[in-house]
C-alpha cells in the first residue's frame, strides 16, 4: 500500500502542542460543548505508517483472526455494533447485531479482544422474539443501545421481513425497551417506515424495501434523538443516507419526524398504516450513496464524525458540528477492493471518543458473503 510522510519534525511538534492545549474533561464525555485529552502516542509510532486524508490519518490495517466455532464464524462485521458502560460495574456490554443481537460483558471495548469468546448463549434479542410478520419475521438486531435517564435502556433496532424463498428484504427501524439492563427487551414498535406496504412477491432476488441500515445517537445539544439510516429518496433516485429525529426523552414510537431537506417535519411511521413519509437527502452527504452509518461524538474535535460505506463499497467519512449540516465525505482509498459495515469505537465506547479512535470493519468479501473483521486506528489532526 502506498504510504505517506504526513509531518516533518517540526510540524509534529506543533501537533503534539496542539494537543496539548486541550483540557481533560471526562464529567462532560456526553456534552457537545467538551474537549479531549492530548493524544498518547505509541511508543513505535511513525507517521510514515500511516495515509494522508488532510485532517486525519488512518493506519495500516489489522486483520482480526476468528475461531470457527463463534456464532457467524467469518461473517462479522454486519452490522451497527453498541459499546458502552450502562451500569456501575465498570464494565463495557457489547451489542454484536447480524440477524439478532448478541450481548457480551468484557473488561475491554476493542472488538478482537472480544470476538472469539461470543457464544450462542449471548443472544438476547431476536432470539426468542416472536415474528411479527411484515415487521421483523425476518430478523430484528440493535443499531443503537443507550441508557435512559429512568434508568431502562433503550434499545433501537433494524427490522427485516422475508418472504419464502428469497433473499429480498422489507426493513424498518423500531424501537424496545429493557428493564434489567438488556438482559431481556420488550417486544418493540415500530419508529420509521418507508412509504409503500411490504409488496405481495419481490421483484427479484437481493431487492430491499422500506428503510434501515442506521444508527441513533443521542445529540445533547438538540435535546433529541437523530437517527441516520438509508432510505430510497427520489433526487437522486437511490438509497441515501438521510435522518430523522424524536425529542422524545425515550425516543417512543409515534414520536419521530423525517428530514424534509430544511427541518425535520415529515411522518417518521403512522399509527393506523404503520407507513412513513418521503425520505429526503442529507445535503453534501449525496456525494455518496450508501448505508449502514457509525456516528459518534468527538470531543477532540467538537464534531460529530460519521463513517459509512458508499454502494461502490467504499468507505467513506464525514464531520459535523451539530449533527445536521454536515461537510462533504471524504471516500477513503484503503488499498482494498471492499470494505463494508464500518463502526467507530473507543476506549470509551462507540457514542464517543477523542483523538484516536478505532475504525472498525468488514473486509475482503467474497461472493458467498464470507469476510475479515479488520480495525484500523484514526488519528484527527
Amino acid at each position: 500500500m502506498k504510504k505517506f510522510a504526513l509531518y516533518t519534525a517540526g510540524a509534529v511538534l506543533m501537533l503534539a502542542a496542539a494537543a496539548c492545549d486541550r483540557d481533560l474533561d471526562l464529567a462532560h464525555a456526553y456534552d457537545n460543548s467538551s474537549s479531549s485529552k492530548p493524544y498518547e502516542f505509541d511508543k513505535d509510532f511513525n507517521f510514515d505508517d500511516y495515509i494522508d486524508f488532510g485532517s486525519f490519518v488512518v493506519s495500516d490495517r489489522v486483520v482480526c483472526e476468528q475461531q470457527p466455532d463463534i456464532p457467524r464464524y467469518s461473517f462479522w462485521l454486519d452490522g451497527k455494533i453498541s459499546v458502552g458502560k450502562y451500569d456501575d460495574s465498570g464494565r463495557f456490554t457489547l451489542y454484536w447485531s447480524a440477524d439478532n443481537s448478541l450481548r457480551q460483558t468484557s473488561d475491554s471495548p476493542w472488538l478482537e479482544e472480544n470476538v472469539n469468546a461470543l457464544s450462542a448463549e449471548m443472544e438476547v434479542f431476536g432470539k426468542d422474539l416472536e415474528p411479527v410478520d411484515g415487521f421483523y419475521d425476518g430478523g430484528a438486531w440493535f443499531i443503537g443501545v443507550h441508557k435512559l435517564p429512568d434508568g431502562r435502556l433503550a434499545g433501537f433496532f433494524h427490522a427485516e421481513s422475508h418472504w419464502a424463498g428469497s433473499n429480498s428484504a422489507y426493513k424498518s427501524i423500531g424501537v424496545t425497551y429493557s428493564r434489567d439492563n438488556g438482559l431481556t427487551w420488550e417486544k418493540g414498535s415500530r419508529i420509521l417506515a418507508g412509504t409503500d406496504p411490504k409488496p405481495e412477491n419481490p421483484a427479484g432476488q437481493g431487492v430491499s424495501y422500506g428503510l434501515g441500515d442506521g444508527c441513533v445517537v443521542w445529540n445533547e445539544a438538540l435535546g433529541a434523538w437523530i437517527c441516520y439510516y438509508s432510505g430510497y429518496c427520489n433526487d437522486p433516485g437511490n438509497y441515501m443516507i438521510t435522518m430523522a429525529r424524536s425529542t422524545d426523552p425515550a425516543g417512543a414510537a409515534g414520536t419521530w419526524k423525517k428530514w424534509d431537506g430544511e427541518d425535520f417535519t415529515i411522518e417518521g411511521c403512522k399509527r393506523q398504516s404503520q407507513l412513513g413519509g418521503e425520505n429526503f437527502k442529507i445535503a453534501n452527504l449525496d456525494a455518496y450513496a450508501g448505508g449502514n452509518p457509525s456516528v459518534m461524538w468527538n470531543h477532540y474535535l467538537n464534531k460529530w464524525v460519521m463513517v459509512f460505506h458508499s454502494w461502490s463499497q467504499r468507505i467513506c467519512l464525514s464531520t459535523s458540528s451539530d449533527g445536521i449540516v454536515w461537510e462533504a465525505p471524504k471516500s477513503l482509498d484503503l488499498g482494498e477492493e471492499k470494505a463494508m459495515y464500518p463502526n467507530l469505537i473507543s476506549e470509551e465506547g462507540d457514542l464517543t471518543g477523542g483523538q484516536a479512535v478505532r475504525l472498525y470493519y468488514a473486509a475482503d468479501m467474497n461472493d458467498l458473503g464470507q469476510r475479515s473483521l479488520a480495525w484500523r486506528k484514526v488519528v484527527f489532526y
